[in-house]
């Protein structure tokens, strides 16, 4: 009995990890699929900070980072944002942008299902 529980609890531990870790790759492709199509520069190379998630981005918060991101000279103007929908909770991730002698640092917010980026600030 003692031997299954331990099994148990090993396959559990795994299977969370292995979940944790597509959720992990599908936000950073998500996010370069992003900077893909907005950055002005295509010759970058990125890395991120492990997902979390946050009920404290109000849509305000949400329009006040468009409006920001609009001034951000390392994007080409009219960025595309495919979610205009409210969430009451994000996920985000930081991640920091080298350019050729440039380095950028960001947040990422995603919405929940990690499909589309729905903001992103300056670090």
């Amino acid at each position: 009995m003692n031997h299954s529980f331990r099994t148990i609890i090993v396959c559990v531990i795994v299977m969370a990890a292995l979940s944790g870790c597509g959720k992990q790759h599908k936000a950073e492709e998500v996010v370069k699929d992003f900077l893909d199509v907005n950055l002005k520069e295509n010759n970058y190379s990125i890395s991120f900070t492990k997902i979390d998630s946050t009920r404290l981005v109000t849509d305000s918060a949400v329009n006040a980072m468009r409006e920001n991101a609009k001034k951000n000279t390392a994007f080409k103007n009219n960025i595309k944002y495919n979610s205009t929908q409210s969430q009451k909770v994000y996920m985000f991730t930081k991640a920091v942008i080298r350019f050729n002698e440039d380095t950028i640092r960001h947040t990422f917010y995603l919405t929940p299902d990690l499909t589309q980026v729905v903001s992103f600030k300056d670090n």
